[in-house]
Parts: structure tokens; C-alpha cells; sequence
């Protein structure tokens, strides 16, 4: 969902994406990565990865709410809308999964993991990367 969102966005940026909307884009990615390294760290800091946690999560989704609210309210095509709204609810499942299993457990098991979990979640990790910084490159 997430790279038919960014699709969707590079077709839009050339028609009425503002600079502040793209700031607040580049605000969101900012915070998600840092996020995402706050849950890595789990694994061997959990309690002191927690505030950081925390606050990245608490970040990204205020500007999530300014570029939905602000932003995309008006704008956005049923198509983009249901897209935000997919992307955002599998977004937050995967955030919760994640914060519960590093937090309470500190990732138990993913040593036992078999080998094509791992593969799957290099290839993952690599695609969001390359969507990221596509994002971020906009204009």
C-alpha cells in the first residue's frame, strides 16, 4: 500500500503538492525511521529505547493527522483515501506487533526464525529504503 501510495504521490507532485506538505512528508519518514531504530534497539535496550519509542511514535503520527487533516481532507480521490487508510491501519499493526514482542520480550525467538524470514524481511526492509528515499528526493 505504501508504494501505490508513493506512486500516487509522484504523479501528484507535479499537479499541488505544496513545499510544506512535502516537509511534513519528509517530517513523517524522518520520525518512522528513527522509530524503526528505536524498535531495533529493543533487542538489546529495551527500557532505554523505550522514551525514544516513545516520542518518535508521538511525532510521526501528529504529522500523519497535519497531512491527512490539513492536507489530504480535501484533496484526496476515494482511491487515495482508502489507500491512506490501509497503509496506516497495517502501519500501526505492525508498530504494535513489533513494540510488544522487543519490549516485553526483547524479540525472543527471531534467532529461531526460519532462514526465509529472514530473506523476506531484508527484501522488506531494502523496498521500504528505496521508497523512502525516493519520497524523500521529491521536487
Amino acid at each position: 500500500m505504501w508504494l501505490f501510495d508513493a506512486i500516487t504521490h509522484k504523479k501528484l507532485v507535479k499537479i499541488d503538492i505544496t513545499d510544506k506538505e512535502l516537509q511534513t512528508h519528509r517530517n513523517i519518514l524522518l520520525a518512522s525511521v528513527l522509530m524503526e531504530a528505536s524498535l531495533v534497539s529493543m533487542y538489546w535496550w529495551n527500557i532505554e529505547a523505550l522514551p525514544f519509542f516513545l516520542a518518535f511514535l508521538i511525532v510521526r503520527t501528529v504529522h500523519e493527522f497535519i497531512d491527512e487533516l490539513h492536507y489530504h481532507a480535501d484533496r484526496c480521490s476515494t482511491y487515495e483515501s482508502m489507500l491512506h487508510l490501509g497503509m496506516w491501519i497495517f502501519v500501526f499493526i505492525k508498530t504494535i506487533t513489533l513494540f510488544i514482542w522487543g519490549f516485553f520480550t526483547q524479540y525472543k525467538g527471531i534467532e529461531e526464525l526460519p532462514f526465509g524470514f529472514y530473506v523476506w524481511g531484508g527484501l522488506v526492509f531494502i523496498l521500504m529504503s528505496l521508497i523512502s528515499l525516493s519520497e524523500w528526493r521529491r521536487r
